[in-house]
């Protein structure tokens, strides 16, 4: 899915995207831009509108007919998506995924209300929405985020339009998608009015589809959802000085997530946020201040088969979010300084009921506090041929837990003891943390005569742990997404992940060719993940056994990992309509105090396109081809999958500069296949068996219109 602008080869990575219907995006990294753009491969997926691409302009996936903006990553070279269900994809980039890659929207950070993950940051935008999609290839700078050791990615929604006219003016632009393999009905539309220093944008997002077939003909249930989303943005604009507020609600309900053991029943968020920035004659000033509430239900028997009313349940879980970021740059002679505050306080709460039972009740997260604060500084020079973009962070983690309890501590027998005993300790225990640490990152980059550019990135980067990985008092599946089946209890006392990081790419790129490559490593000391449970955790064990009949419940604990791999992308010119491109990417990750690999690890893939582009008309074939993975974890009992290939054939055709229809056939060979980062089947009764790799989606034909006006 990557091609290259040849012009510009040396200082313009193009990769480019059409992620709705009527829009193509570029991802490119401009090292003529932005300071931090200069000493390192920033991708940047971007809405190009309604624009007809260029021929040397790729045509790759991303469509309106799918319901969040995960998808969109498969356009990055190292990059992959853990989907637990159609609304629930989590970034994965080079082997890490969940909080580890710090993922902002307009740089507000998005802290979801569900304890497993539902409603991921990714969820919180509609395609229609977007402006642009940003990663970093690399190591990721410490502006990027509070917990950048995963990567950084950053979703800029489009805001109200400012033409400084004193007329009134509106534009605007209205979508329609359907895909036929799972019923799934889109429409969105987007409008902006905006007259001298003013404007204003509203837009609406529905859509709703059902259950999918895989390539037997076996339905995938429960995979159908419901979503919509709504918002608008105020700005203004005069002269040096920039401010906007906007507004976004989001509505999800009744959609599945095969892959955990709860379906969502509804999510509710409103979220809002003020930016603006000022220029001086020496200083830019940039400010972001945000609010995120959000209440999520969810339920084991609404949307699956749940057969004993005794085992019904309901989670509502809530959470409040207040962020905010500063920063102030100058330009020096000798380079340019950027200084940053930034952070975030969230509050989460979870409690399980069954609605067969008004006495069950198990308060699962009470009064958790999350709180991460950060001062960083930048600086960006050239010196003898390189470009050098250097950051360090202070930052700081609080939490804190409010006191637990469960009406099973209540029950006569070893099951009401174990539940009190669970309650008791972790009760007694002294649950305030405070924890400081420095992040670090260096970034530089050299062009080698004509036709080569060298990188080189080191970086140390720490992660707190998450307020699952602190505080699940008694053993449930509430794991951040994890969706490995087995049952996690917490560690108050769990120590910070530390990781040292190391990137290496070499660009190569003359007349019609471009082909670039980057070989990475990162050692991690005390990487979270579930370890089997020791004597001190018997209570625990018997529990899990007994609640869940889970023979192998773990606790999150610190382990020494490593990961490392290598990802390349690719660009050749075949002629003036023709042009090949393409992304392969590789990661590795083991356990480095035993002999066993890092769970959810993407095994080796690879995506193949051949565009064709005329005046008016852009056709796209797509190989995808997927290695087997057989470097599973072992402590997570995780399955082995088989390695697969799938062929996708889309086209745009161009009627005039407002109005575009777009169409293409995914999977076009009908083919049966298992995702390794795809999880278990957790549905009882459905056409897959339970604990199965769920299968893809079959074949599946899909057309989109876009009309701008």
């Amino acid at each position: 899915m990557t091609s290259f602008t040849l012009n510009r080869l040396s200082k313009v990575i193009t990769l480019s995207l059409i992620p709705t219907l009527g829009f193509t995006a570029n991802v490119y990294a401009d090292v003529a831009d932005d300071a931090i753009e200069q000493a390192m491969e920033v991708i940047t997926i971007t809405n190009r509108g309604f624009e007809k691409p260029t021929i040397d302009e790729s045509y790759a996936q991303g469509k309106t007919t799918t319901p969040d903006l995960a998808g969109w990553l498969n356009s990055v070279p190292g990059a992959n998506v853990n989907r637990n269900g159609p609304v629930t994809g989590i970034a994965q980039f080079r082997g890490l995924y969940g909080d580890r890659v710090a993922t902002t929207i307009d740089g507000q950070i998005i802290i979801g209300a569900g304890p497993n993950a539902m409603d991921t940051p990714l969820s919180y935008s509609t395609p229609l929405m977007v402006d642009s999609m940003t990663a970093f290839r690399g190591i990721a700078p410490v502006s990027a985020g509070i917990n950048t050791l995963g990567g950084a990615i950053d979703v800029k929604m489009r805001k109200a339009e400012i033409d400084n006219q004193n007329t009134w003016h509106s534009s605007g632009d209205l979508q329609a998608g359907y895909r036929a393999g799972n019923n799934t009905k889109t429409l969105a539309g987007v409008a902006n009015i905006t007259q001298g220093s003013y404007g204003v944008m509203v837009y609406g997002n529905a859509q709703e589809g059902d259950n999918y077939e895989d390539g037997d003909g076996n339905e995938v249930s429960p995979t159908e959802f419901s979503k919509q989303q709504y918002g608008m943005d105020l700005r203004y604009n005069e002269g040096n000085f920039t401010s906007g507020l906007g507004y976004h609600y989001t509505d999800t309900t009744n959609s599945g997530t095969p892959a955990l053991p709860m379906d969502i029943e509804s999510i509710y968020s409103n979220r809002v946020s003020f930016d603006g920035n000022y220029a001086t004659e020496t200083w830019q000033y940039n400010w972001q201040i945000g609010y995120l509430d959000a209440e999520h239900e969810m339920t084991n028997f609404e949307m699956r088969q749940n057969n004993d009313p005794a085992k019904y349940r309901r989670n509502t879980a809530t959470s409040d979010t207040l962020d905010f970021k500063f920063t102030m740059s100058q330009a020096f002679a000798a380079g340019e300084l950027t200084i940053g505050l930034d952070g975030y306080q969230a509050d989460h709460d979870s409690v399980i009921t069954n609605p067969n039972n008004m006495m069950f009740n198990v308060v699962n997260f009470n009064n958790v506090k999350d709180d991460r604060f950060g001062l960083f500084i930048e600086w960006q020079q050239d010196f003898s041929g390189w470009n050098l973009h250097s950051g360090i962070r202070a930052k700081q983690a609080k939490a804190d837990a409010g006191e637990v309890s469960t009406s099973m501590a209540m029950m006569m027998g070893n099951m009401g003891m174990m539940a009190s005993s669970l309650r008791d300790d972790f009760n007694n225990a002294d649950r305030s943390i405070e924890e400081n640490n420095i992040d670090l990152a260096i970034s530089m980059q050299k062009p080698i005569g004509k036709s080569l550019t060298a990188y080189i990135g080191l970086g140390i980067k720490n992660r707190a742990p998450s307020y699952q990985e602190r505080y699940l008092w008694t053993p449930m599946e509430a794991t951040g997404g994890l969706a490995d089946g087995n049952t996690y209890i917490g560690d108050i006392n769990i120590e910070t992940e530390t990781a040292y990081q190391s990137d290496l790419g070499l660009t190569y790129s003359q007349d019609s060719t471009m082909i670039s490559g980057h070989v990475y490593y990162q050692n991690i000391d005390d990487y979270i993940q579930g370890i089997p449970l020791g004597m001190e955790d018997m209570t625990a064990r018997m529990m899990a056994q007994m609640m869940a009949g889970d023979d192998n419940p773990l606790k999150f604990g610190n382990v020494d990992a490593k990961l490392y791999g290598a990802d390349v992308n690719f660009a050749y010119q075949l002629s003036s309509s023709f042009s090949l491109s393409g992304i392969v990417s590789y990661v590795k990750g083991e356990r480095k105090d035993i002999d066993d690999n890092l769970y959810r690890i993407a095994p080796l893939n690879a995506k193949i396109n051949l565009i064709y582009g005329s005046e008016n008309y852009i056709a796209q074939l797509n190989v995808t081809a997927v290695d087997a993975q057989g470097d599973v974890s072992m402590t997570n009992d995780e399955q082995k999958t088989s390695g697969y290939a799938t062929v996708n054939l889309e086209g745009q055709y161009f009627v005039n500069a407002d109005f575009s229809i777009k169409a293409g056939i995914d999977n076009l060979l009908d083919k049966r296949y298992t995702d390794h980062l795809g999880g278990y089947n957790r549905v009882k009764g459905s056409e897959i068996n339970h604990m199965e790799r769920l299968p893809g989606e079959g074949l599946s034909g899909w057309v989109e219109i876009g009309y701008s006006f």
